[in-house]
């Protein structure tokens, strides 16, 4: 059984006039994951995000927001060591807002998955891999192994 936990209120606007940009209805379910993504420290699991969500929420609803959410850019995805997906805020793809440019890591011990937003992938990355002509790569994505701080100490 989930438990119900409190989840710090977001700006009241913030979550609907995100959904009205990128032209969503809102709905409890999708307010209640952006306010549970927007204040979370690492990208976190569907069942972590269905932790900080009312206790009869439908698991089903909470993956097509979480996958619409990716779709629409609004979040970005990265597999965790128990190959299970993460998900964090942010992954826009505008002129305005470019793809998530920034590395993961993942600690083989707790399994933690950690956005390294201070790090960024350098942008001729992708040229000295030389991908074959006929690919077009929209944006890398670096997932980085190993021991967190809290699990090297």
């Amino acid at each position: 059984m989930r438990r119900a936990s409190a989840v710090k209120p977001a700006p009241p606007s913030a979550p609907s006039d995100l959904l009205k940009s990128i032209g969503l209805r809102r709905t409890p379910v999708r307010l209640g994951v952006l306010t549970v993504l927007a204040e979370a420290a690492v990208p976190m699991g569907v069942q972590q995000v269905l932790d900080k969500l009312p206790e009869h929420t439908d698991t089903v609803t909470v993956y097509r927001t979480l996958n619409t959410f990716t779709a629409k850019k609004v979040v970005h995805r990265v597999r965790g060591e128990d190959r299970t997906w993460r998900y964090a805020l942010g992954g826009g793809e505008t002129a305005a807002e470019p793809a998530h440019a920034h590395p993961h890591f993942v600690c083989e011990t707790c399994g933690t998955v950690e956005c390294l937003e201070r790090s960024e992938i350098p942008p001729a990355l992708v040229r000295s891999l030389k991908v074959a002509d006929g690919y077009a790569v929209r944006y890398p994505e670096v997932t980085l192994h190993g021991v967190c701080p809290k699990c090297h100490a």
